[in-house]
């Protein structure tokens, strides 16, 4: 299909300028007015529905809207970010990126932006179980959806991964291959995914009857150096866990680096297996494995459901969980 991003790029001009010609505003030179009119006809675009929208004060911006650490903890979030994108390339819609700042009223952030209806849609990621966000969106009427879950999800939109699955799907492979004292390491967060980690994760600990101590399982620091500082401390005791279930990038990275400080062998004294998968995990010293790589999936749904709540905002509600599927490679033996 068409967009006018096709337009703006077969008439070498901005969208800003194809809307002005699409509207006839007057306000751009005959002879681009003629490429733009050219561009259009060649390539049969339609701008009606466009011209429609620009009247009724549309934008054709979607927001993703997160917190920064977001981007400084988890490479993946470019996967996600290239599923969302795939997705709106083939609409006339644009995407916007609204990195929030780490501070506890960071929401009035996104609600100025609500407010001002700087964006048609918003993609949510970083949900919390109670999340101030959804009201804000609510209360303005602005199309939204979860990348994520609250602890009331009615009504509510939404994608996720499968924790459940995740964690036991990590927790199996590990524990089926010898690796029985098993530690979870991360950041700390408010966000349902911090939550919904430490909690199947013991469950699952339990259910298998393995090793248990609390420093293993829900040792979340509130920093990369903090996390660093717990790791020695528990990978250097004479009770130390044999594997690694890292549920961020730098989660993976600070264990590897811990393990080369502490002389352990990757796989032979110590597995290690992260979370959601990346590129980058391939090329470690020695390649990590993963329990979920559906991150490019997650955006590319998201978007999926997000364009059809803005041609129709009564539709039905989907809330869709994605599998996990395990990513193979030499970090476990």
């Amino acid at each position: 299909m068409t967009s006018i991003y096709d337009i703006a790029k077969a008439a070498g001009t901005s969208i800003a300028t194809v809307s002005y010609v699409i509207n006839k505003s007057g306000r751009v030179s005959p002879e681009t007015t003629a490429r733009v009119e050219k561009a259009i006809q060649e390539l049969k675009y339609e701008p009606k529905s466009f011209a429609r929208a620009l009247a009724s004060g549309q934008t054709f911006t979607i927001s993703i809207v997160s917190p920064l650490t977001v981007y400084k903890n988890q490479i993946s979030f470019i996967q996600l970010i290239n599923g969302v994108g795939e997705v709106l390339e083939k609409s006339d819609y644009r995407l916007f990126m609204h990195p929030t700042l780490d501070r506890a009223n960071s929401w009035l952030e996104l609600e100025a932006a609500a407010r001002g209806h700087q964006m048609d849609g918003v993609i949510l990621l970083h949900v919390q179980l109670q999340d101030k966000r959804i009201e804000i969106l609510k209360k303005e009427s602005i199309p939204f959806v979860l990348i994520g879950r609250t602890e009331d999800n009615d009504g509510l939109d939404y994608v996720d991964a499968d924790i459940h699955d995740a964690v036991r799907l990590a927790v199996d492979h590990l524990a089926e291959r010898g690796y029985q004292k098993i530690c979870m390491v991360g950041e700390k967060g408010n966000a349902g995914v911090s939550y919904r980690l430490i909690e199947q994760f013991k469950k699952r600990i339990s259910e298998k009857k393995l090793p248990y101590q609390p420093a293993w399982c829900s040792n979340m620091a509130e920093s990369s150096d903090e996390m660093i500082t717990d790791l020695v401390k528990i990978l250097s005791g004479s009770d130390h866990p044999t594997a690694v279930f890292a549920v961020s990038d730098i989660a993976v990275l600070n264990t590897l680096k811990v393990a080369r400080q502490l002389h352990l062998q990757i796989p032979e004294d110590l597995a290690v297996i992260g979370y959601a998968d990346n590129y980058i995990y391939q090329y470690l010293d020695p390649p990590i494995s993963a329990v979920f790589n559906g991150a490019g999936k997650l955006g590319s749904i998201a978007a999926q459901i997000l364009l059809k709540k803005l041609m129709d905002p009564e539709r039905y509600t989907e809330q869709i969980l994605v599998s996990p599927e395990l990513v193979s490679r030499q970090s476990v033996a």
